[in-house]
């Protein structure tokens, strides 16, 4: 872990991507809410929301494109 970035930095662009990441239509939602092998972690927001990560505190931290750079 960089010492310069936020732990949530790190987490959210540090790399080592080891589970598989997909979306589904909302109205499916209800089909896969309470599955153990799928991790909800967010939903598509309207074209031109700001991307934010909530908080289970429910505070909101606006989201950077912070990725590798070759």
């Amino acid at each position: 872990m960089s010492q310069n970035m936020l732990p949530v930095s790190n987490a959210l662009n540090g790399g080592e991507d080891y589970e598989l990441l997909f979306t589904i239509d909302q109205k499916d939602y209800e089909k896969i809410k309470n599955s153990t092998e799928i991790h909800i972690i967010g939903h598509i927001t309207e074209q031109g929301s700001p991307a934010v990560m909530v908080t289970p505190q429910n505070s909101t931290i606006q989201l950077k494109a912070q990725g590798w750079k070759i």
